[in-house]
């Protein structure tokens, strides 16, 4: 038991000095885009927060919000929500263990090295500690079922407001025209989740994890006039930003019927903080259970996507038993958050199955409900699939992808997620 303890200190260490390393190199980079706009206004502030357009481009002025920023005015909490969607891998660690009185020595209790994203019931055991460094990978690829790289919106070049008080001759000309925004937006994140967990006794374990996140945006857009009638009737004004003069093609060609804008800027830093506590409450013959309790501080920047806005908390009922070779688990849950963020019911049910003494498969299929009804995000379906290897040792390695069943709200292709573990 000296020995162990000894051990922990060492990894206790060891793991903070490695946190302390993560987190000044994340400080450092964050420091360089402290003072730019952040992530979450770069949409809306496209060609300046709104297009100005007129039947003059050097008299009088009509100004409305471009119709691919209202497309995205639910990205902050969409984003939130779809951030569950690549959760921590699981802390569950590969290997349990039950101290047996009559040896003296602890003994693993299950073979199977456990669910890649999911939880099972089994605790680790008393004293019993695991540490891992996980990375996740997401591209978002689709918005809603439209992709990210074809955005378009078509609203009135001229508010009705100002068609009504223009002379007729003008409304007239301009009635018809159309102003049409168009987006290409590139938008991915890298995390490193850093993990430890300790069976606190035999039923009950603990656990903390904290990510590092770089999130990245990029995006051109273009706004046209459309003058179906050629009758030249809106331009956009001479003070519109981005607005394009000489410029090429059937549209642009004519001066002030195109703007364009763009921008390409990156987030670093912290993420949120997740505590963890896990009672295995039941043991029968056909299932094992237990409760657990996730309560997410927001230590990370909501406004540069980094982060939930507001404190979480997730209750769990998980389910799990080893049949011969092959484990099944279930996770039902629910996170707790502020209108900001969205309240959101979740499960994970799945399996992991004992292929070899050193690899177990796992799959699981992942769902997503928010309670905000506001048709996004409402419903989100993942499939996931998984391995993990027993390197050696107490160290095993872990590989996840996940694949959309659908493509409600903010969705990826392909999510990955590589983990590193070990146990003590």
């Amino acid at each position: 038991m000296e020995a162990r303890r000894q051990t922990l200190k060492r990894w206790a260490h060891d793991t903070a000095a490695l946190g302390q390393l993560l987190v000044a190199l994340f400080a450092t980079a964050w420091d360089s885009t402290a003072y730019a706009l952040p992530l979450d206004q770069r949409i809306p502030r496209l060609f300046g927060g709104s297009l100005a357009t007129f039947v003059d481009p050097r008299a009088g002025r009509d100004a409305q919000r471009p119709g691919v920023a209202d497309r995205f005015r639910s990205l902050s909490g969409a984003l939130a929500a779809s951030r569950s969607q690549a959760p921590i891998a699981s802390v569950t660690g590969a290997f349990s263990y039950a101290w047996a009185e009559e040896g003296d020595v602890y003994i693993r209790t299950s073979y199977s090295l456990g669910p890649g994203l999911a939880e099972r019931a089994q605790t680790l055991g008393r004293g019993i500690a695991t540490v891992s460094l996980s990375y996740t990978r997401v591209d978002y690829d689709t918005f809603e079922g439209e992709s990210l790289r074809r955005v378009r919106a078509l609203q009135p070049a001229l508010t009705a407001d100002l068609l009504a008080r223009l002379p007729v001759a003008d409304a007239m000309r301009a009635a018809d025209d159309l102003l049409e925004t168009q987006l290409d937006l590139d938008f991915g994140f890298d995390s490193i989740f850093l993990t430890a967990a300790y069976g606190v006794t035999e039923r009950v374990d603990v656990s903390m994890a904290l990510s590092l996140n770089r999130a990245h945006m990029s995006a051109t857009a273009q706004a046209t006039i459309l003058d179906a009638d050629g009758d030249g009737g809106a331009f956009f004004t001479v003070d519109q930003p981005g607005v394009v003069v000489g410029g090429s093609g059937p549209i642009c060609s004519v001066d002030f019927r195109c703007a364009t804008d763009s921008f390409d800027d990156s987030a670093f830093g912290t993420g949120d903080l997740f505590l963890r506590a896990k009672w295995h409450t039941v043991t029968w013959s056909f299932v094992d259970l237990a409760v657990a309790g996730v309560l997410t501080l927001p230590t990370g920047n909501a406004d540069e996507f980094l982060g939930f806005h507001d404190p979480t908390f997730t209750p769990w009922l998980i389910a799990s038993k080893t049949f011969g070779q092959v484990s099944p688990h279930v996770n039902l849950g629910y996170a707790v958050r502020s209108s900001q963020d969205v309240s959101q019911a979740q499960w994970i049910a799945g399996a992991d199955i004992w292929a070899l003494n050193w690899v177990t498969l796992a799959v699981d299929f992942l769902g997503f409900h928010d309670d905000d009804r506001d048709g996004i995000n409402d419903n989100v379906y993942q499939v996931a699939l998984g391995a993990k290897i027993n390197i050696f040792g107490g160290a095993v390695f872990a590989g996840t992808v996940q694949l959309p069943l659908n493509r409600d709200g903010l969705r990826a292709d392909v999510i990955y997620t590589l983990q590193l573990e070990h146990t003590f």
